[in-house]
């Protein structure tokens, strides 16, 4: 494989925050007094959190509220809570050094609401780094389906085949792997084996001590 770009995942891949999403839903809830009918936990992994509140909240909450307001209102928590505490998921810092330099051109593919990748945009000062940026807003389909990975190639003019994506969830590596790229899955939510039974090419804990070189033989090993 001739990796020409990088396509990372935002939440739980480029940044460890599933927790203040977590705590985001949780502190919600708890300023509405309402209970949720399943708990949030793995299953939404990867999840656009418009899709998560019709499973979360009953009828009557959700008729009371809406969700547009419950959405909006829930991503504002996240950001509020997580302000000040965003850092690049370990070792992420060095690849996308060691990226920039070697022509590899790097791209965010997120199943979040583009106010949330524009805030992690600018707690992190990646302008500099990322050459495109692809969120919910930009698409009609949100993951297991294809479409925010293959836009993320296009605005990259790059092959699918040419791209590694970088995923912590499973919708995720179903997207990769339905958009032709290669798929590295990433444990910071979800055991290895879980990504690897989703269809990531392969299974790492995170970014530290990956280089370049590494990745491409890491690659073409796992396709012989």
């Amino acid at each position: 494989m001739n990796i020409k770009g990088f396509i990372f995942d935002m939440d739980g891949t480029l940044i460890d925050n599933i927790a203040y999403h977590f705590a985001a839903f949780d502190e919600q809830a708890r300023r509405h007094g309402y209970k949720f009918l399943r708990p949030v936990d793995s299953r939404y992994y990867g999840w656009n959190t418009f899709d998560i509140f019709p499973e979360i909240v009953d009828a009557e909450t959700l008729a009371r509220y809406g969700c547009d307001f419950l959405v909006k209102e829930k991503e504002d928590i996240y950001r509020e809570l997580y302000s000040g505490h965003v850092c690049l998921t370990d070792g992420l810092d060095t690849l996308l050094d060691e990226a920039v330099h070697s022509g590899i051109k790097c791209a965010i593919g997120s199943a979040g609401p583009r106010i949330n990748v524009e805030f992690i945009m600018r707690e992190t000062n990646l302008h500099d780094r990322i050459a495109a940026c692809v969120c919910a807003d930009d698409v009609t389909h949100c993951k297991p389906d294809p479409e925010i990975f293959l836009k993320a190639c296009e605005r990259l003019n790059l092959a699918p085949t040419d791209c590694v994506v970088f995923e912590d969830g499973i919708p995720g590596i179903e997207a990769a792997c339905a958009a032709g790229c290669a798929a590295v899955g990433i444990t910071t939510t979800l055991p290895a084996k879980v990504l690897a039974d989703a269809g990531a090419d392969i299974v790492v804990k995170d970014f530290t001590g990956m280089t370049l070189a590494s990745l491409a033989e890491a690659l073409k090993k796992r396709t012989k």
